[in-house]
């Protein structure tokens, strides 16, 4: 039992513990507690620790010889590949599907909060022509004769005032 619980002093001088941290805690407790059982430790028990202990040195070492030829990143975790791979290239984390109709309703309920503004905010002393308050009305009206259209038509109407506000494409001369 020494034996295993030197190479573990020796692989953790070595740095080793850091390849795989988890891996490496779970060897020295496995050969921990049997070192102190008051028992003898069984057959059974000390070759699975031997085997792990002997999986944990060649992984070790091939992540030393892959380290040399650059060919592999170092040890990451399940977790870490996880969120690697989660966010695609890196960049920016991918949503989750649940927040779909969460971000849904945020907009419509932003959206009507921009329509009741839009409404409730008219100059008191403008004229029965007056622009502003015709689409007051206007939009008012729509308001209660069908609402989804409202949406729609404003949502469109948000669409027309991005493609305005953007510079139009350069043209190429040939």
């Amino acid at each position: 039992m020494s034996e295993v619980l030197a190479q573990l002093e020796a692989l953790r001088q070595a740095g080793a513990h850091h390849r795989d941290p988890v891996r490496f805690a779970y060897l020295e407790s496995f050969a921990t507690r049997l070192a102190e059982s008051r028992r003898a430790p069984s057959q059974k028990h000390q070759e699975k620790l031997e085997q792990a202990l002997a999986d944990y040195q060649a992984r070790t070492d091939t992540d030393d010889e892959s380290q040399d030829d650059h060919a592999t990143p170092p040890y990451q975790s399940p977790l870490a590949t996880l969120l690697t791979r989660l966010r695609g290239d890196g960049d920016a984390p991918r949503d989750l599907k649940a927040l779909a109709p969460i971000r849904e309703a945020q907009a419509r309920q932003q959206l009507a909060a921009r329509i009741q503004h839009a409404i409730t905010h008219t100059p008191g002393d403008a004229g029965p022509l007056n622009a502003h308050r015709q689409v007051a009305r206007a939009l008012a009206a729509l308001q209660d004769i069908s609402p989804q259209y409202l949406e729609h038509l404003v949502s469109y109407l948000d669409d027309l005032m991005v493609l305005e506000k953007t510079p139009p494409a350069t043209k190429r001369s040939s």
